[in-house]
């Protein structure tokens, strides 16, 4: 009874160790393919990095990316073979297929443009262009940051640098008239300032005291 019993504890030694070194053997085979797959991780700019399995950004998976085809394109946009992303989350109605960053959060497909990743429906895709300093503009219409410049005209319009742009008629600063302002003699200076034949102006107002 006593050779029974002592069998009996012997087994069970035997199956608990075993058990044991097949978890500790399973937890180093983990941290092994961890670390495997921690030197694989190539950053591809914007924030963005990728494994053989998973594409990150700013250290959180992009979910449904393919790691295989995604490339970084600029701007926060991404995109791979199916779809395509800004700042890590999927960009609604885009065509990857012909989606192409332009600059300043803009960027267009075949059929739509985009600002930082949200369609412009007011915008044409096969005119869409950027200027510079957050404006864009298609052959109607005048963007900045997005919103349509109200009063601009596309066909004369451009950026002068500094947030002031101007067409034929009338002078702007990021997206705003300039009251008073000469377009036909109108230029940019720097760091805020800008003139025309009668006025100073500092981020788009009339500076006074100025000649």
């Amino acid at each position: 009874m006593k050779q029974s019993i002592i069998l009996f504890i012997f087994s069970l030694l035997f199956v608990g160790s075993g058990n044991l070194f097949a978890i500790e053997r399973g937890h180093l085979q983990s941290v092994s393919r961890q670390t495997v797959s921690s030197k694989k991780i190539v950053p591809i700019g914007g924030g963005y990095t990728k494994d053989n399995f998973q594409v990150y950004y700013q250290g959180e998976i992009v979910e449904k990316a393919s790691s295989s085809s995604f490339t970084y394109l600029g701007d926060g946009y991404g995109k791979d073979n199916w779809t395509v992303f800004y700042r890590g989350r999927i960009v609604k109605d885009a065509s990857s297929s012909s989606f192409e960053c332009l600059k300043d959060g803009y960027a267009k497909d075949n059929w739509n443009t985009f600002y930082r990743g949200k369609v412009l429906d007011e915008a044409s895709a096969n005119s869409s262009k950027t200027l510079g300093g957050g404006y864009s503009k298609d052959n109607w219409t005048v963007f900045y940051r997005g919103d349509v410049v109200k009063d601009a005209s596309s066909s004369s319009f451009k950026y002068l640098g500094g947030g002031y742009g101007k067409d034929n008629w009338t002078v702007f600063y990021r997206g705003k008239v300039v009251k008073d302002a000469s377009s036909t003699s109108f230029e940019y200076l720097k760091d805020g300032y800008a003139k025309d034949n009668w006025n100073v102006y500092f981020r788009g107002k009339i500076t006074r005291g100025y000649r």
